[in-house]
């Protein structure tokens, strides 16, 4: 008998049920694990969105704060003196708080302590989003302020410390006039400059093409004011932008500026900023300066035997022929020419002293130390001090008196010959401060070494800087000098052809470099709002 066949199908038959079983299984396994990462990134998206949510939240509660400290400054006190005191920075504190409760969406229910002070939630429209500001007094001086927002269980913190300080703004530029500003010569400011010079039909920079300016400038004066008036700033293109020398589009790289000879600046910049505001800048206006304070500890110095004193006219003769003891422009008797009987101090040492009105004073070949405080009749101009330097050493500081109105000839600091600045004094805020008082600063510095420079702010009615000089500070020229057409400019260094100065002498043409310190105070005697500043490199987000 033949053996019985099994079928192969029978015996495989159930081979694919097992396979289609293990293939069931997987995919439902990776459709289960799809639908559980689906579900994890909605859950993701949905997190990120609220702490997305959370922290534009946060930024708004800062932004808010920040209204909330523009609204309380009119409401602080103003100071002469550089530093904030303890009693001012709580006054300070405390006005902040009250302006703070006196928010409309605050009416009064924030949350307060002596060193911090949290407003109620603000919703975003939002039935979940929300945002709280909130101050922080570290101490006396440092307040932070966060940015608080909410959504659901998640919140976002944006955070920025600011400083309760002086209004030092002005210390941000190398130079500020409230006039006409020249920069010639091998001038470089390491910065920007400012002019608030309005009168639109005469420029208020003029700028050569061997100076420069590693900064912007910038004037009050629209574009369309100067577009309307015979002269350029400069060249623009016909959408109002500056071009390279092909014509092109001028980039970042400034130093491919395209220069026509219509330019009223020629030197390198890095832009010019039109239709700045025309704001009340600290240390811009006479009603903000007070150097009374320095007066305490000072002595007077002793009148001058009449058998001593010199003759000199100011302006000055220009040739070597007669010099100082000749007018520069007609006779003696000429109205434009100053007769100076000048009491003369040669070879001494001074520290600490006053220098009365009236005494013109000749100071030669001297060394100062501390302060030397020179006084004159704040409303006439019958008392004033018109002061020539000649060879002389500033280990210290030089004030003036406030007179209320410039009077060029009549009050003038005139630094002639070699002057050597090394101010190591306690006063380091400031080299000159002499508001109203013509400053003509001559070869300051004629080896250009790093141990011989002017630190702090120099501060002047008008202030003329030639030869070598390095200056670490600002340059203020404080006058405001519209109602004059011509003259009574900010000269930054000469040449011979230089019209600017009263006097160019071959020591007068040198290099000049500037560089300002904004972290600089600025100097007592300047009456400034206490502020609560912001500092812009602290800002920070956290959860």
């Amino acid at each position: 008998m033949r053996p019985k066949k099994t079928s192969i199908h029978r015996r495989h038959s159930g081979t694919v049920l097992i396979v289609s079983m293990i293939f069931l299984l997987v995919f439902s396994a990776l459709a289960v694990s799809m639908a559980s990462m689906a579900g994890t990134n909605v859950e993701l998206a949905s997190n990120h969105h609220k702490i997305g949510t959370a922290l534009s939240a946060a930024e708004s509660g800062l932004e808010c704060g920040r209204y909330i400290i523009a609204e309380t400054l009119p409401y602080l006190p103003e100071t002469a003196y550089n530093t904030v005191t303890v009693e001012q920075a709580n006054q300070a504190w405390n006005t902040l708080c009250t302006r703070v409760q006196a928010q409309p969406w605050v009416n009064g229910q924030a949350q307060q302590t002596e060193s911090q002070i949290t407003c109620p939630s603000v919703n975003l429209g939002n039935e979940t989003a929300s945002f709280q500001v909130q101050f922080i007094r570290l101490d006396t001086h440092n307040v932070v302020l966060l940015g608080i927002g909410s959504i659901g269980q998640v919140t976002r913190h944006a955070g920025l410390n600011m400083s309760i300080t002086k209004d030092n703004d002005i210390m941000e530029y190398a130079v500020a006039s409230a006039g006409r500003m020249w920069l010639t010569g091998q001038s470089t400011i390491h910065g920007d400059v400012y002019s608030s010079w309005d009168r639109p039909e005469i420029s208020p920079f003029n700028m050569t093409s061997d100076s420069a300016v590693l900064g912007t400038v910038n004037t009050v004066l629209t574009l369309d004011q100067i577009n309307n008036q015979s002269y350029q700033m400069e060249t623009l293109d016909e959408n109002g932008n500056p071009i390279d020398i092909n014509g092109d589009p001028l980039g970042v790289n400034y130093s491919e500026r395209y220069y026509s000879p219509n330019d009223e600046i020629q030197a390198y910049h890095e832009g010019i900023n039109y239709g700045q505001p025309e704001q009340d800048i600290p240390g811009m206006d006479i009603s903000d300066y007070d150097t009374d304070g320095y007066l305490e500890g000072l002595t007077d110095l002793p009148s001058c035997p009449s058998e001593l004193r010199e003759v000199e006219y100011f302006p000055h003769a220009l040739s070597d022929e007669g010099g100082y003891s000749m007018p520069r422009d007609g006779t003696p008797g000429h109205t434009s020419n100053l007769r100076l009987t000048r009491h003369v101090y040669e070879n001494q040492t001074f520290n600490n002293v006053r220098l009365p009105d009236n005494y013109n004073a000749l100071f030669r070949n001297c060394t100062f130390e501390g302060v030397l405080y020179i006084d004159c009749y704040k409303s006439a101009s019958s008392y004033y001090n018109n002061v020539r330097f000649e060879d002389c050493t500033f280990n210290g500081t030089i004030i003036t008196d406030v007179p209320q109105y410039l009077k060029w000839q009549y009050n003038c600091l005139y630094f002639t010959g070699e002057a050597e600045f090394n101010n190591n004094s306690g006063v380091q805020e400031a080299t000159i401060l002499a508001p109203h008082f013509n400053v003509n600063l001559g070869n300051t510095n004629p080896q250009q070494s790093e141990n011989n420079v002017l630190t702090g702010a120099i501060i002047g009615g008008i202030v003329d800087v030639r030869g070598n000089a390095q200056v670490f500070g600002t340059i203020i020229s404080m006058c405001d000098t519209t109602q004059w057409s011509s003259g009574y400019v900010t000269n930054i260094g000469a040449t011979l052809d230089d019209g600017g100065s009263e006097t160019t002498e071959l020591g007068d043409i040198g290099v000049i470099d500037i560089t300002p310190d904004p972290d600089q105070m600025l100097p007592n005697g300047i009456i400034t709002p206490i502020i609560i500043k912001p500092m812009q490199n602290t800002y920070c987000e956290s959860a």
